[in-house]
């Protein structure tokens, strides 16, 4: 499937920084922020590290699960990569709300939840690999 560098320079930096600013006032130390094709943000808290990779979900506002209008939320298969390195919280952004929803990848990356979906849309076409999760197993925050 096609990647979207123009989106991704428009909002991956912004996701990255809402999530490390929300996670400092949790009380974690950012070790990573950098674009190196590993996971987007590493942190430590209490001498455990924790690992996030962040996207951006345009189009369909939410806060919640009650307002998230799916009854399952799609997380991509190219990301299995990273969880095979480090298991990770995979976080997708609203920014419209300034909000965000996760999931634990090792929830995500089973097979019963996979699916083959043909994406078409106008930046994005083909086939691609998608884990739909139920929302509840979703936890979502608004900043």
């Amino acid at each position: 499937m096609k990647f979207v560098q123009e989106d991704y320079d428009k909002y991956d930096g912004v996701a990255k920084d809402l999530l490390a600013d929300h996670l400092i006032a949790k009380g974690y130390d950012i070790l990573s922020t950098e674009e190196d094709f590993y996971h987007d943000v590493i942190a430590v808290k209490d001498g455990v590290k924790f690992y996030f990779e962040v996207e951006v979900k345009l189009g369909y506002p939410f806060t919640s699960a009650r307002s998230f209008k799916f009854p399952t939320v799609s997380f991509t298969g190219r990301k299995l990569r990273l969880h095979k390195v480090e298991p990770f919280f995979y976080v997708i952004f609203c920014l419209s709300t300034r909000s965000y929803l996760y999931c634990h990848s090792s929830i995500i990356y089973n097979e019963k939840y996979a699916e083959n979906v043909n994406i078409y849309t106008k930046k994005r076409k083909g086939m691609d690999k998608m884990y739909r999760i139920p929302k509840e197993f979703c936890t979502f925050v608004t900043l």
